[in-house]
């Protein structure tokens, strides 16, 4: 695979604003890190505390600047890692994922073949045309920030955690009684209600597995995978797994996946993995290629 997509996954894996003067390192220096920070994360799952955490981001050093040939790549501090309290196992399990995951990518990166910086920025630009929004503004970076809080929220609350869970509901069981209650002292909702009329003037829903369908049919079977990728998060969306948001990675999306729906990693893994050979290292899809992430929605669909 080329340097281009191994350097759009390492900087797709840690999202989030850099800091202001940052440390250059070569690329095997951070490896070093890396493999070091993995270590400490696994000592950590067994005897958790908020120190060995706070260890764990110690020897990550980010943010960190990473010069591989002529390009530097700027690796900010992961948002989930900083999260993190290291007060369960949990905690340095996800660490370890997120660790593991730019180590895979920086080594990606350091055997790819040299490739020239526009052309990632253009291969980045075409993938993600009509998908998702390359550079986000402030107000989708907030956007995002609100959704990733939501689906954790939502992750927490669906996955029994002990008391912490049973709380989270109490919580939640709460807040409801209490805006309904003040919903009702303020009289917000008027005494009467009008019959909703449609106007015909919203937009339709895109049925992203049918224009796929269409695009195999056409013999278009570029179009068909990013179709299938677009079905696949929708599907994925509709069944309460991950919110459909602009700035959503296909790694985001396996992380997501692996946590809340195990049986379906292997499935969105290998689709999400198809999805980006095409997108981003600009391979040649193929039947099976279109096939893969087919047989993707299926699943999830099914689920």
């Amino acid at each position: 695979m080329k340097r281009a997509v191994a350097l759009s996954v390492v900087t797709a894996i840690l999202l989030g604003p850099g800091a202001g003067a940052q440390e250059v390192t070569s690329p095997e220096e951070l490896l070093v890190r890396l493999r070091a920070a993995g270590s400490a994360a696994m000592e950590g799952a067994e005897d958790p505390s908020p120190a060995r955490m706070q260890a764990v981001q110690d020897v990550l050093g980010l943010p960190v600047i990473v010069r591989i040939d002529e390009s530097d790549v700027s690796i900010p501090p992961d948002p989930v890692i900083a999260r993190l309290s290291g007060d369960e196992a949990e905690d340095f399990r996800l660490a370890m994922e997120r660790v593991e995951a730019l180590r895979a990518s920086l080594e990606r990166a350091m055997a790819a073949d040299p490739v020239d910086p526009e052309d990632v920025e253009t291969a980045l630009t075409e993938a993600y045309r009509g998908v998702v929004q390359v550079d986000p503004g402030i107000i989708e970076r907030i956007r995002r920030a609100i959704a990733e809080a939501i689906q954790n929220v939502l992750t927490r609350l669906f996955s029994f955690r002990g008391a912490g869970t049973v709380f989270a509901w109490a919580v939640l069981l709460g807040l409801g009684v209490l805006v309904v209650w003040l919903i009702r002292r303020l009289r917000l909702v008027p005494e009467t209600t009008m019959e909703a009329v449609r106007s015909g003037s919203g937009t339709a829903r895109v049925d992203w597995v049918d224009r796929a369908e269409g695009a195999v049919r056409a013999g278009d079977f570029h179009a068909a995978v990013h179709a299938f990728y677009r079905g696949l998060l929708a599907t994925l969306s509709g069944r309460g797994l991950l919110i459909d948001a602009p700035g959503l990675t296909a790694g985001e999306c396996r992380s997501t996946v692996r946590s809340a729906r195990p049986e379906l990693f292997d499935a969105v893994a290998d689709a999400t993995g198809t999805f980006e050979e095409v997108a981003y290292g600009g391979a040649v899809p193929e039947a099976d290629d279109v096939d893969t992430l087919r047989k993707a929605v299926a699943l999830a669909r099914s689920a």
